[in-house]
């Protein structure tokens, strides 16, 4: 059979006269690497990380000598794995874009793909375990041997993805196979299955690779005779020299470490420190996966094409490989074994050597894309004579560390001979570009470097530097039409509405936030008692901001994840906040009023995209009036962050949504999901409002569809998994683990410990009824927004059933806390925020089904708003500030010697570090303690919260002299009573106010 017009420069007719894909003369095709690009870089960046969580975890758990076979048999899969990726996708590739499916062209294509990766995968399973029973037990070598023969019957799923342009899939299937293999060394580790097992998991995370869509496994045929196609094998063979040199030389340094060390911990720490500094190589695979097929493709602009890939790499690379240089060491050694911590200092030299390796690679396959195989063959033979002659000078002069800088330089010089070799067929002026961005990036380096000194520094200026170069890349995907005259004409109307957008929205952003903050800052520090849990997360974010995880002092705290400590942290250090848990607490106010506001921002953004600026004006003035809103932002509590990251997660998706595009945005969508889980990251209860509403939503009249859906869980799950990961490393994940149980337990109403179903707390009734003047609006809009939230679920438009299904969920968990479960005061607000969007939706649904309703409907509105605001600013210039207030009076009058017993936690830690003050609120505690003081508040104690019991106020009033007292609505009265000796020798014998439960703990 003659050969078809595929690959190499054998012409033949072609067997399938139907291509489906042609380039355009450049347009689409450098669109295609602008949208695709990016994603598949971060996505590989994602796998990057996900791998190297898998090196630390058994860093953490393995002996140094164990853990150098484990690296070294990693890295030969890794090249495995490079290999296999690009040896039979990168053919078969361009097989299914030339060739239609059913097609007699695409199912022999695929057919010698398979056939391919058996024989190849064999081949490469005997090399391996060959090479790895050099240095490793049998058991190993098997292992390796197994899991090379997996990577390579898997490859080509992978192909088929690529010549279908489906990479958003693509980079979710990568996600799940490296998330199967993480799963499974935490497995491995809890079983002491040692390295074999660890190597076992790239076996098995290799299967997720074959989820891909039916059509492929439709064109899979058995056609053994494809084999005997020469053509076929010297396109094959072409491909697997250059990429089995490329992958060679880029895990050189790391596989002749075991040879050339005895397993130092030295060597160890360079091994486990190379896998994160070849970063930059996982962006050169991106730009590889992307360009390849479009440049095999007949009808395109290759120069347009080589130059925006080589623009988009040095774009992401160069940032990627400035960051891993300049890390500080102080965030590395949260994750790095204390034992590998002198292999620090190599950090930047391996950073350059993983620059110089992804420059390589890019250049090969681009040279291999565009059949000049001569030129890249002589390109890659010097580059491993540089490489392995600087390895060997390194190795030989400085040991370990020598071979780091050796590698380095061996690579940036080697890179560099490549491209003047490949200069030829690169673009004009395409140095001219490279050196500028050179440039621009070495000020980000001169920028960062410094900053390294103080890590919340450090962080700040990542994440800026993080932000520019994603908007430079969105840029340029959008001056693409631009450049190819694709909307000449309408191109300064465009641009102009798409910055009259965006500076629309972030003004508004920006007012709605500031006019919310003024509100909040009214009453911060007067109007709002203090309350126990705002020391508790003080003292949490405090640990953070010292390099620890959150802890108290009777040890490790996983009552709540530790998303919001970890912003407290940043915030501690940033602003220098110190100062005992009182303090803090006050300045730590702040944070949530600033975050509180931006949430009622977000808010008007999100309804304003879902209705109109109407009703989006009205949503904020209830929600920066709110009273209860309020009293959850002007204290330390934790959910006004995980409801701020979430609405930003939500105006992501529901941005998406209303586009109504055709393309499915996922990358979008995983950032919009990144943001949700960062809200469960903050407190498990947020899985509710983040995670629920989107599986509900695939179920629910396909409001997201599966693959958008799969998309947003799966950047969901990174915040925690990371988490996750981390205790697993401490060695913390079986306390979080019955931590976690615990807390479900509370959750579903079986342990009754706190809020008010417990045993003695007050009726929930009974506070509804004690607090409706100052809380009224806030009840309408609980039981409003769950009927609203139904409604909006049969809306026509899916972004709106979104925020009815978010809702419903949160309204049936309010009901079914209240009725069963642990209901807290704090768990009504995000259950309050979902109702108010659900209202304001519903609203909107209402008039545009029956106009006749927009009247009553917006006087309804304006008059509810109206309410709430006269209840938010009374609730603002409220002074409920009783133990501020005591605070200031003892520090003038309360005397040096004086023994005063506090009545509740609360009190007990805002003055836990007086030692003038003690929890002995019973007169027998009192008396044993030489107390003369005792300090109580009388609605929590008549409510039964706390330690003092209700007869002790009576006996108090009746006994002792009152020295102070400061009324609020929160604790009514806080008192500062004088006791009498004999009074109190009285009481103690007639046990007075002996409690119904231990001290140290409270209701």
């Amino acid at each position: 059979m003659t050969s078809p017009t595929l690959l190499g420069d054998k012409a033949a007719t072609a067997l399938s006269t139907r291509p489906v894909r042609k380039g355009n003369g450049g347009s689409a095709d450098v669109a295609v690497i602008s949208e695709n690009n990016g994603l598949l870089s971060v996505s590989a960046g994602a796998v990057g990380v996900l791998s190297y969580a898998c090196t630390l975890l058994m860093a953490n758990n393995l002996e140094s000598a164990q853990f150098s076979d484990f690296a070294a048999a990693q890295m030969l899969l890794g090249i495995v794995g490079t290999i296999a990726s690009a040896l039979v996708p990168l053919p078969l590739s361009h097989a299914v874009a030339a060739y239609s499916a059913g097609s007699t062209g695409r199912r022999e294509g695929i057919a010698f793909a398979l056939l391919v990766s058996l024989l190849v995968g064999a081949v490469a399973a005997v090399a391996t375990g060959a090479l790895t029973a050099a240095f490793a037990p049998a058991p190993t070598a098997l292992a390796v041997a197994l899991s090379s023969l997996m990577l390579f019957l898997m490859a080509a799923p992978q192909g088929w993805l690529q010549g279908e342009l489906r990479f958003k899939r693509y980079a979710l299937v990568s996600l799940a196979e490296i998330m199967v293999r993480l799963a499974f060394s935490v497995l491995v580790l809890t079983l002491a299955w040692g390295a074999t097992g660890g190597v076992l998991g790239f076996a098995l995370g290799s299967l997720a690779l074959l989820a891909v869509p039916m059509s492929f496994y439709r064109d899979v045929r058995p056609r053994l005779l494809v084999l005997r196609q020469r053509w076929r094998w010297s396109e094959t063979g072409d491909i697997a020299l250059v990429l089995c040199v490329v992958s060679i030389l880029i895990g050189l340094d790391v596989v002749v470490i075991p040879f050339l060390d005895d397993g130092s911990d030295t060597a160890a720490g360079f091994q486990a420190l190379a896998t994160i500094a070849k970063g930059p190589v996982y962006v050169a695979a991106g730009t590889a996966l992307v360009a390849f097929p479009l440049l095999r493709s007949a009808h395109v602009d290759k120069s347009q094409i080589i130059a925006h890939a080589i623009r988009s790499f040095a774009g992401l690379a160069l940032p990627a490989a400035i960051v891993i240089a300049t890390v500080p060491h102080s965030l590395m050694a949260m994750v790095l074994p204390q034992r590998y911590y002198s292999a620090l200092d190599m950090l930047p030299w391996l950073a350059g050597a993983g620059l110089g390796y992804a420059t390589m690679t890019v250049l090969a396959t681009l040279l291999l894309a565009l059949r000049s195989y001569r030129r890249c063959q002589l390109g890659l033979l010097l580059a491993g004579a540089l490489i392995a002659g600087g390895i060997t000078v390194g190795w030989q002069t400085g040991g370990v560390r020598g071979l780091a800088v050796g590698s380095a330089v061996g690579s940036l010089i080697a890179a560099a001979a490549l491209a003047v070799i490949a200069r030829p067929k690169l673009p004009v002026g395409i140095v001219r570009m490279t050196s500028g961005t050179i440039a621009a990036f070495m000020v980000v380096a001169g920028v960062l470097a410094p900053a390294a000194a103080a890590p919340p520094l450090w962080l700040a200026a990542t994440i800026a530097a993080g932000f520019l170069v994603l908007g430079l890349q969105r840029s340029e995907e959008r001056i693409l039409p631009r450049a190819v005259g694709v909307v000449r004409g309408h191109w300064p109307n465009i641009k102009t509405g798409f910055r009259s957008r965006i500076i629309t929205a972030l003004s508004s952003l920006t007012a709605v936030t500031v006019a919310a903050f003024g509100v909040r800052s009214i009453g911060l520090t007067r109007a709002f008692e203090l309350w126990v849990d705002e020391m508790l997360y003080a003292e949490l974010g405090r640990a953070v901001s010292f390099g620890e995880l959150p802890n108290l002092p009777d040890g490790p705290f996983f009552l709540h994840p530790p998303g919001f400590f970890l912003i407290e942290g940043l915030v501690i250090n940033a602003l220098g906040l110190s100062g005992n848990s009182f303090d803090l607490v006050y300045d730590l106010r702040w944070l949530n009023a600033v975050v509180g506001a931006l949430s009622v921002g977000l808010a008007y953004l999100l309804i304003r995209r879902l209705t109109n600026t109407p009703v989006a004006v009205i949503t904020a003035v209830v929600l920066a009036f709110e009273p209860f809103l309020l009293r959850n932002n002007s204290r330390v509590f934790i959910e006004t962050l995980g409801t701020a990251v979430v609405l930003v997660g939500l105006l992501i998706i529901v941005h998406v949504l209303t586009r109504r595009a055709a393309q499915p945005a996922l990358g979008t969508m995983a950032l919009g999901g990144f943001l949700l889980g960062y809200g469960v990251l903050t407190k498990d209860i947020f899985v509710l409002m983040a995670i629920a509403p989107v599986v509900l939503a695939v179920i629910w009249r396909r409001t997201l569809s599966p693959h958008r859906a799969a998309a947003i869980l799966l950047g969901s799950a990174v915040p925690y998994g990371v988490y996750l990961v981390v205790l697993s490393l401490t060695g913390m994940f079986p306390d979080w683990l019955w931590a976690k149980t615990n807390g479900v337990r509370r959750f579903l109403g079986f342990d009754q410990v706190t809020g008010f179903n417990a045993e003695g707390s007050p009726s929930l009734v009974s506070r509804l009824v004690d607090q409706a003047g100052s809380f009224g609006t806030s009840y309408v809009l609980l039981g409003l927004g769950p009927p609203a939230a139904l409604y909006v679920c049969f809306s026509r438009c899916p972004e709106r059933r979104l925020i009815g299904l978010l809702g419903l969920v949160l309204g049936f968990f309010g009901l079914y806390s209240a009725a069963f479960g642990t209901f807290e005061e704090q768990y009504g607000y995000p259950v309050m925020v979902a109702g108010i969007l659900s209202l304001a939706v519903g609203a909107t649904e209402m008039y545009e089904r029956r106009g006749r309703l927009l009247k009553p409907l917006a006087g309804a509105g304006i008059v509810f708003a109206l309410l709430t605001v006269t209840l938010g600013v009374r609730a603002e210039t409220t002074t409920d500030n009783g133990y501020a207030q005591f605070r200031a009076w003892m520090e003038d009058h309360l005397p040096a010697g004086a023994r005063v017993s506090v009545t509740n936690s609360t009190g007990e830690f805002a003055f836990g570090d007086d030692p003038r003050f003690g929890v002995w609120p019973d007169a027998q505690l009192m008396e044993q303690n030489g107390v003369d003081y005792i300090l109580t508040q009388t609605t929590p104690t008549m409510q039964g919260y706390g330690y003092a019991q209700p007869e002790m106020l009576d006996w108090l009033t009746e006994t002792a002299t009152e020295v102070v007292s400061f009324d609020g609505p929160t604790n009514g009265a806080t008192t500062l009573w004088r006791v009498q000796e004999l009074e109190l020798n009285r009481a103690a014998d007639l046990g007075i106010g002996l409690p119904s439960a231990n001290y140290e703990t409270e209701r």
